[in-house]
């Protein structure tokens, strides 16, 4: 067979495609750039936008697991707690689990950090390769004084994105609190972090040692 057929084949096939079907790859486009764009929103702390487009989405494609998650993380960003928890604790049977355990750990960490912790392991447990929820769990580890168990969690999410300032911070500022002088000059370093904030994160080091040693955690 010449290519010239192939090729006419190939277009052959493409054409066949029923309206139904070329409307339904159309919509599922639409639907994730609209994704998209509330994802966007989120990350730029616009929580209210973000929202009422999720609520548009669902009257247009109904309520999916997808959108109960972004619904649930714009209403915990909002400090709608109650909303957020049973959204999140509705997830987690689903593909959303680890998601939803994450943000359940967030939700938890300003009132209960050990039960935080727990939800955040258990997400870290899920997708492992999350830079994000490896991030957060080490922060929390750390929060709670638990110094010897954040290392791992912190350098891991630091070599899974070395893009993340964040994760990078954060393990600076463990290195600092637990007096690893040598492997904090080396982040600072290979990060050429300016003398002024190293500064900054060496007050906010000092700081979070005397509200650890406050609490009575340990290492």
């Amino acid at each position: 067979m010449s290519i010239s057929l192939l090729l006419g084949g190939c277009a052959s096939a493409g054409g066949s495609r029923s309206p139904d079907e070329l409307a339904a790859d159309s919509a599922a486009t639409e639907k994730s750039v609209h994704v998209d764009l509330i994802r966007k929103m989120l990350d730029q702390g616009q929580y209210y936008a973000a929202l009422a487009h999720i609520q548009q989405q669902q009257q247009a494609t109904g309520n999916s697991e997808q959108l109960r998650y972004l619904e649930a993380d714009a209403r915990r960003q909002l400090g709608q707690t109650a909303a957020a928890q049973t959204l999140y604790r509705g997830l987690l049977q689903t593909q959303y689990a680890a998601e939803a355990y994450h943000g359940l750990g967030l939700l938890y960490a300003s009132s209960n950090m050990n039960l935080a912790i727990q939800y955040l392991r258990e997400a870290a447990r899920r997708r492992p390769t999350n830079a994000k929820m490896r991030n957060d769990l080490g922060y929390a580890l750390m929060s709670a004084g638990r110094y010897s168990e954040a290392l791992p969690e912190l350098s891991t999410a630091v070599e899974l994105d070395s893009t993340n300032d964040q994760a990078r911070n954060n393990l600076l500022m463990l290195l600092l609190v637990t007096g690893d002088e040598r492997r904090a000059q080396q982040v600072i370093n290979q990060a050429a972090i300016p003398p002024d904030v190293v500064a900054r994160m060496r007050a906010d080091a000092k700081r979070m040692q005397a509200r650890v040693a406050g609490t009575g955690a340990g290492k």
